[in-house]
């Protein structure tokens, strides 16, 4: 029978799932999911990337995240506990792994190989993140590689650069626009 989720809501898909089963959802390594209910061993839920498709996956199949949760029952919403830069690089990565591949199929060598290096490190460095074994000193140090190195992708892919405060994503909900016009004539838009 199944019971909506208290505490399991928001995970990251560890194992492909083709979703082969009847209402099976299919999932990407990668994917960051919201789940709604569970039974003996498969979750029911969805992709953030497609909120309007639900399905059902395997549980051994999902990395569980702590999140908040707000207005519980139907029209609820989850959202990961983890600092906002480790999810600015997960879905960094998503997008750049989809690039990634486009420069190979274009002979874009040089290109493709600097490109690995830089996720490989991204990787690197959102790991140290996540292990919570940083010092403050180092956790700024590690935020520094890690917007340069988002810069640095972004830039060379052709993608839009990210207006930054001390290396945190600048809301554009929470600065004005005269605001972010000093930052980027001060030069502190980009680290």
């Amino acid at each position: 029978m199944w019971t909506p989720t208290e505490e399991e809501k928001i995970g990251v898909v560890i194992c492909t799932f083709r979703g082969t089963v009847t209402q099976g959802l299919a999932l990407e390594i990668g994917e960051t999911i919201q789940i709604l209910e569970k039974c003996e061993g498969w979750y029911r839920g969805f992709s953030t990337r497609k909120p309007t498709v639900k399905g059902i996956f395997p549980t051994s199949y999902i990395h569980l995240k702590k999140a908040i949760v707000t207005n519980r029952g139907q029209y609820e919403t989850a959202v990961p506990l983890e600092d906002p830069i480790v999810t600015e690089v997960t879905a960094t990565l998503q997008e750049w792994a989809l690039l990634w591949k486009q420069l190979y199929v274009k002979h874009k060598v040089d290109l493709f190989y600097k490109l690995r290096h830089v996720m490989n490190e991204l990787f690197d460095l959102r790991r140290q993140m996540l292990s919570g074994h940083l010092t403050q000193d180092q956790l700024k140090d590690v935020k520094r590689h890690i917007t340069i190195r988002l810069d640095w992708g972004n830039e060379h892919l052709g993608l839009d650069l990210v207006p930054r405060k001390e290396f945190e994503m600048v809301d554009a909900d929470q600065i004005s626009v005269s605001d972010l016009y000093k930052m980027v004539a001060l030069g502190l838009t980009w680290c």
